[in-house]
């Protein structure tokens, strides 16, 4: 391949924005679904990050039971997408999280 393919490549290669990266993996991004529709301007960011209305139904109904199911005063439900740090580099976007109130609540 010569030089001038090489160079017409890198400028014609996009960079992703950060904003469209939904979770790290020991610091390789992990996309949102069809990022490369919003790079190309075919949609939106915010209609590749917002919930289905199946998928917010079913979290819904799993809050319903976990409600019913816990022991509020012991465990401590999150929602929204928490971003939550497991390893360096890596992160994810939890949909329900369920954490013991005395460990997520303790300093250091």
């Amino acid at each position: 391949m010569s030089l001038e393919v090489k160079e017409k490549k890198k400028k014609s290669r996009k960079r992703v924005p950060k904003e469209l990266i939904y979770e790290m993996r020991y610091g390789s991004p992990i996309y949102y679904r069809d990022y490369d529709k919003v790079i190309s301007g075919e949609k939106t960011l915010e209609e590749v990050m917002g919930s289905s209305k199946l998928q917010a139904f079913i979290i819904a109904l799993i809050l319903g039971y976990l409600s019913s199911k816990l022991d509020r005063k012991k465990y401590l439900v999150l929602t929204n997408e928490a971003g939550f740090r497991w390893a360096p580099r890596t992160w994810r976007n939890l949909d329900i999280a369920i954490f013991d109130k005395k460990k997520f609540l303790k300093k250091g």
